[in-house]
């Protein structure tokens, strides 16, 4: 991917602490930096990924007690209103 230069003017606090940083996490300083705007980018919401966004969104009051094990059967059927096995019978007839 082509990258295009960008100046920053940082203050020596600023400065120091991306040097600190890129020493620690073994980086260049243009590496910490870039690194560090697609962490913001993941922590902020709208940040433009939709899933991302949706962490955090509910209570955990409201979600079922055993989403994490039947995450499948609710995709398909909903939550919480009623379980997948609890659903009615369809009305139709078949045909």
């Amino acid at each position: 991917m082509k990258k295009t230069p960008l100046q920053v003017y940082l203050d020596a606090r600023d400065q120091a602490l991306l040097e600190r940083l890129a020493a620690g996490l073994g980086l260049s300083k243009a590496e910490t930096v870039r690194t560090a705007i697609r962490r913001l980018a993941v922590e902020t919401p709208g940040s433009g990924d939709v899933l991302l966004d949706l962490i955090g969104t509910m209570d955990r009051s409201e979600l079922p007690t055993d989403l994490s094990t039947r995450h499948d059967e609710y995709a398909v059927g909903g939550y919480p209103q009623r379980r997948v096995a609890e659903r009615r019978p369809s009305r139709r007839k078949p045909t």
